[in-house]
């Protein structure tokens, strides 16, 4: 959990040019051990990079507007399904997710997506649109 939260909060402080990675190359630029799967450390680095190019304001939260208005090349996920997430990840309903929900919904997200429960998430088992 601290080292999911610290990845986060590092990523916060990275300025916003060098977040761009997702853009270019992809996920397994995350992939340290170049296993062509990711461990939750490595899937909650991913996510922390793509969560620091929606806090746009740079507050170390994200408001509904944030998380369903994003950059260009991750528009391919549809604005009313992103809403919905946000509304379920939003635990207190304060209109923002922060880093704790944020983490939360990184290790959530892991175990849904690793179908065989390796302990990792494989390319095979990333959906098309995530």
């Amino acid at each position: 959990m601290k080292k999911t939260l610290l990845g986060i909060a590092c990523f916060l402080a990275l300025p916003s040019s060098i977040c761009h990675a997702e853009d270019a190359i992809g996920w397994p630029t995350f992939d340290l051990n170049k296993d062509s799967a990711l461990t939750l450390t490595e899937f909650g680095n991913y996510l922390s990079n793509v969560y620091v190019e929606l806090d746009t304001n740079l507050d170390g939260r994200w408001t509904r507007s944030e998380f369903v208005t994003r950059p260009s090349y991750m528009r391919r996920i549809n604005p009313d399904f992103l809403r919905s997430k946000f509304k379920r990840w939003d635990k207190d309903s304060d209109g923002f997710l922060t880093l704790a929900e944020a983490e939360k919904m990184i290790k959530n997200n892991f175990r849904w997506l690793d179908k065989n429960k390796s302990k990792t998430i494989t390319v095979e088992e990333m959906p098309k649109k995530f």
